[in-house]
C-alpha cells in the first residue's frame, strides 16, 4: 500500500516541491542506507520542514518501511522492493502515467520554472496573455528593493470562466460538475455544468445588484453545501474578493475576519447538522456582526441560505433590513426576470492575473499574540493550485 503526499511552496521560486511518501516493506539494509534517515539525526532547519512530512513513523503489518521523498536520492525505478507501480490500464488513464514522467516534470519545474509553468498556463483561457519576457520575476534581496515575486505579469483571465463556462462551451454542459453528500445517507445532490453556470450567474447578478464591484470584499461562512463553491465562483466571476471562513469558527473569530476585510456582504446559512447536533450558524453570524459593528464595521447584507435539513425559516432569528434569504434572490433571478435573458447570465469580470481573488482564505495565521494575519491568494496562484 502506498500513500502519496504533495506539498507546494518552494522557498526560492514558488514552483511546486512535491513530496511523495511511499510506505512499503523494505529490507533492513535499505533503512540503514537511507539518506533520509541519516538526515533526520541532524538539527532540522527551515529547508527540512517539507522533508519532515515524509518521515512520519509508520508500522505496517509485515516488515519495515522505507520512506522516499521526491528530490532525495532514490533507488532504481525497477526495484520492486521500494516502489509500487500501478497497472498498465490504470497508468494509461492517468495524467502522469509513470514515475519517470513525474520526475522529469518535477526536474523541469526546477531547471526551467518559467518554461514549465508557461506550458501549464497555456491550458487555460486567457483574454490577454503575458509577455514571454514576463513569465517570472522576483527580488528576494531587501538591499535591492522591495521583496517581489511576479508570475505572468500582464495576463488577464477569469477563474470562473475557466472552471465553468469553458466546459459548457465545449459541449459538456450536461455532464456532472459537482456531487454532494449531506449529513444523512439519504441527502445527496448533483449539478451539471449548465446548472452550475446558471446558479453562479444568478448569485453574481444579485451581488452586482446590491453594489458589489470588482475589488469589494465578501465573507463566506458556509458549511459543506453546494452553495459554498457556488458563492466562491460567483465572487470570482465579478472580481469580488472573497474571504472563506471555516464554518466551525466562533463568533469572535468570524468577527475578527469581518473587521479585517470590511465586506459588503456576508453569506451564510441558517444552520447545519453535524451528526445529530444542530449548529445555528446564523446565530454565530449575528453575534459576530454585532461585534464588528461595535468596532466600526457595519455589514449591510447578510445573505442566508435556508438549509431545511437542519432548520426551517420560521425558527431562524432574523434582522429585517439586513438579512436576505438566498432562495428569494434565486427565485427572483430565475422567474420574475426570466423574460430578460440577460438577467440569467452574467458577464465575467476579466482581471489582471495579479488581482487579489481570495482574502484571508479559511485560515488566518495565528501569531503568538493570538491576533490574525490574513493571507492573500491571487488569481495566478489559484490557477496553479487548480491545475
Amino acid at each position: 500500500m502506498a500513500q502519496h503526499i504533495y506539498a507546494t511552496g518552494c522557498g526560492r521560486c514558488g514552483c511546486a516541491r512535491p513530496i511523495i511518501r511511499t510506505l512499503l516493506p523494505a529490507l533492513t539494509h535499505h533503512l540503514a542506507s537511507s539518506s533520509l534517515l541519516r538526515r533526520r539525526k541532524a538539527p532540522m532547519g527551515a529547508s527540512d520542514h517539507l522533508g519532515l512530512a515524509a518521515v512520519a513513523a509508520a508500522k505496517p503489518r509485515n516488515g519495515r518501511t522505507c520512506m522516499a521523498v521526491l528530490g532525495e536520492p532514490l533507488p532504481a525505478l525497477d526495484d520492486p522492493g521500494i516502489l509500487v507501480h500501478p497497472s498498465a490500464d490504470f497508468a494509461a488513464q492517468a495524467l502522469v502515467s509513470s514515475t519517470k514522467q513525474y520526475r522529469d516534470m518535477y526536474q523541469k519545474s526546477i531547471d526551467d520554472p518559467a518554461g514549465f509553468w508557461s506550458e501549464i498556463a497555456d491550458e487555460f483561457y486567457w483574454k490577454q496573455k503575458w509577455s514571454p519576457d514576463n513569465v517570472c520575476a522576483e527580488n528576494l534581496d531587501v538591499t535591492k528593493g522591495p521583496i517581489m515575486i511576479e508570475w505572468f505579469k500582464g495576463g488577464k483571465t477569469n477563474i470562473c470562466y475557466n472552471a465553468v463556462d469553458r466546459n459548457v462551451e465545449a459541449g459538456n454542459g450536461d455532464k456532472i460538475a459537482m456531487y454532494w453528500e449531506g449529513n444523512e445517507p439519504s441527502q445527496d445532490g448533483k449539478l451539471t455544468y449548465s446548472e452550475l453556470l446558471e446558479k453562479v450567474c444568478q448569485l453574481s447578478n444579485y451581488l452586482k445588484s446590491v453594489g458589489v464591484r470588482k475589488g469589494d470584499a465578501v465573507v463566506i461562512y458556509l458549511p459543506m453545501l453546494m452553495e459554498l463553491p457556488i458563492a466562491m465562483l460567483a465572487c470570482a466571476r465579478i472580481g469580488a474578493v472573497h474571504s472563506v471562513v471555516f464554518a466551525g469558527f466562533s463568533a469572535d473569530a468570524l468577527a475578527q475576519r469581518v473587521i479585517d476585510c470590511k465586506p459588503k456582504v456576508v453569506i451564510t446559512c441558517n444552520a447545519v447538522k453535524r451528526g445529530m447536533k444542530i449548529i445555528h450558524l446564523k446565530d454565530i453570524v449575528d453575534a459576530s456582526l454585532d461585534q464588528s459593528a461595535k468596532n466600526g464595521v457595519d455589514v449591510g447584507i447578510c445573505l442566508t441560505y435556508e438549509n431545511q435539513s437542519a432548520l426551517n425559516k420560521v425558527d431562524t432569528r432574523w434582522k429585517t433590513g439586513r438579512d436576505v434569504w438566498w432562495q428569494r434572490i434565486h427565485c427572483f433571478f430565475c422567474t420574475q426576470v426570466a423574460a430578460q435573458e440577460s438577467q440569467r447570465v452574467c458577464c465575467i469580470q476579466l482581471g489582471d492575473i495579479w488581482s487579489t481573488l481570495l482574502q484571508h482564505l479559511s485560515m488566518h495565521l495565528t501569531t503568538n499574540q493570538q491576533t490574525y494575519t490574513g493571507a492573500l491568494q491571487i488569481v495566478a496562484g489559484l490557477l496553479d493550485i487548480v491545475m
